[in-house]
Parts: C-alpha cells; sequence; structure tokens
C-alpha cells in the first residue's frame, strides 16, 4: 500500500538520525516494518500493507476511503534533510497516531481496550468539547517521556474524507519556538507549511500540525512541540484513564 510505505519511509529517515530518544523506542523489524516498542512490549507496528495497534489490525478503518486516484507528497529527499537539520532539537516522539470515522465511539473503545488485555498499555482519553470526536491515547505512562499512540476517533453513520480524516501523524517534541519550527519548514517545506496551531491565549503556540503527504485521500500530518509545550504536564494532569 502506496501511503504505507511512506510512512516507513519517513520513519526510516527519522530512524537514520541516530537520536537516541528515538532510537529508544523506534525499532525497525526489517526494511518494510517499523514500530514503537515499550518496555520489550510492541504498542504499534506499521508494515507495507498493515497497521497494528497492540496487535490489533486497523488499517482498514484508516485507509479503506478512497476519495482519489492522487497524490501529493513532500519528497523525502526534503523530508531526510529537514530531520538532518531538526536532529540537534529533537527532544523526543511525542505519538504517532490515527484519525478516522466510525459508526459508534463506544464499541470501538470496547474493541480499543480488548486489545490492551494482558499488557502494560492502557487507555486515556485527552477531554474535548465536541459532540462527535473524541482524542484517545494508547500508551504505558509509568515513565511520562514514552511515547504514546493516538486514536482520534469521529461519530458518523458512513465513512467520509476531510483534511484532517483519516490521516495518520507522527508527533515530535523539539526545543525551538514556532517562529524557529516556521523558519525550517518554510525552508525546506513550503511557506505557510503548518495547517494549524495549538495556541494557548497569554502563553503562546506549544505545537502545530502540517501536511507532508495525501494519498487517496489519507493524509501524513507532521506534528512539532515547541520549546513551551508541556509533555510532562499533559500527560500527568489532563489525560484521564478510561
Amino acid at each position: 500500500m502506496k501511503i504505507l510505505k511512506e510512512i516507513i519511509e519517513i520513519l526510516s529517515e527519522l530512524k537514520s538520525l541516530q537520536n537516541v530518544q528515538v532510537d529508544k523506542f523506534l525499532f525497525q523489524e526489517n526494511s518494510d516494518s517499523f514500530g514503537l516498542s515499550i518496555a520489550n512490549e510492541t504498542l504499534v507496528e506499521i508494515k507495507e500493507k498493515s497497521i497494528l495497534v497492540v496487535g490489533n489490525d486497523v488499517t482498514k478503518k484508516v485507509f479503506s476511503i478512497l476519495s482519489s486516484n492522487s497524490s501529493d507528497v513532500i519528497e523525502n529527499n526534503q523530508i531526510k534533510i529537514f530531520f538532518a537539520d531538526l536532529k540537534d532539537s529533537l527532544i523526543r516522539i511525542n505519538h504517532l497516531g490515527i484519525s478516522y470515522s466510525c459508526v459508534n465511539i463506544e464499541k470501538e473503545i470496547v474493541e480499543i481496550k480488548k486489545s490492551l488485555f494482558g499488557t502494560s498499555f492502557k487507555l486515556y482519553e485527552e477531554p474535548n468539547d465536541s459532540t462527535n470526536q473524541r482524542w484517545f491515547f494508547v500508551g504505558n505512562l509509568e515513565n511520562w517521556e514514552n511515547p504514546l499512540f493516538e486514536i482520534v476517533l469521529t461519530e458518523s453513520e458512513a465513512k467520509f474524507c476531510t483534511k484532517w480524516i483519516p490521516h495518520f501523524q507522527i508527533d515530535l517534541d523539539t526545543n525551538l519556538s514556532i517562529k524557529e519550527l516556521e523558519s525550517l519548514t518554510d525552508k525546506y517545506f513550503k511557506n505557510n507549511f503548518f495547517d494549524w496551531k495549538l495556541d494557548i491565549p497569554n502563553y503562546g503556540v506549544v505545537m502545530a500540525m502540517g501536511e507532508l503527504s495525501n494519498i487517496n485521500g489519507t493524509k501524513i500530518f507532521l506534528g512539532l512541540g515547541t520549546n513551551i509545550r508541556g509533555t510532562k504536564k499533559h500527560r500527568e494532569e489532563i489525560l484521564k484513564l478510561v
């Protein structure tokens, strides 16, 4: 599947940086497979034909919509040199994640939790005000620095495609300001790369997201946390155990 190969290639470029905090969790099973592992347990594995979240195959849920036969991608060489420039400012992988629509969120949660039985992984939720969308994270927060896997669910009777749904996300923490991140993305990607910014009033932009690829309607987004992102607080005070 073309988009899965694209995700694997991007993760390969990230792995090639030989960043200690990245290498601690991001593993390469072979040339066609990448994943996140915490304390010898696999959180997620991305292969050329599937995505497994704690062994649960979510491929069809994320990639079953074909809105077009077109591709719009940032070349891997640009991503490679962007990551190389970001290397010394990269703190950790915050999370990988997916976003898709489902008929019933509560039923989806039951299925997700079943896949976690017998593991150290738990399901957490970030509260939000939406009536039909909920944000979940799977992971082990015994150490708040462990990467998570995000699952954003939008309830709908029928599958649909928007700018944000469905997508795969790679989210990184950095020690750079939003201005410095914008300078890098302007240099290697395009002006106004960020499609969305989390701007907290009287505090500032804590993270921003931009699109790396859109293949047949499924997007790959890159999220970059700034030097004022409160990852520790988010995990210890905001996320709630489901």
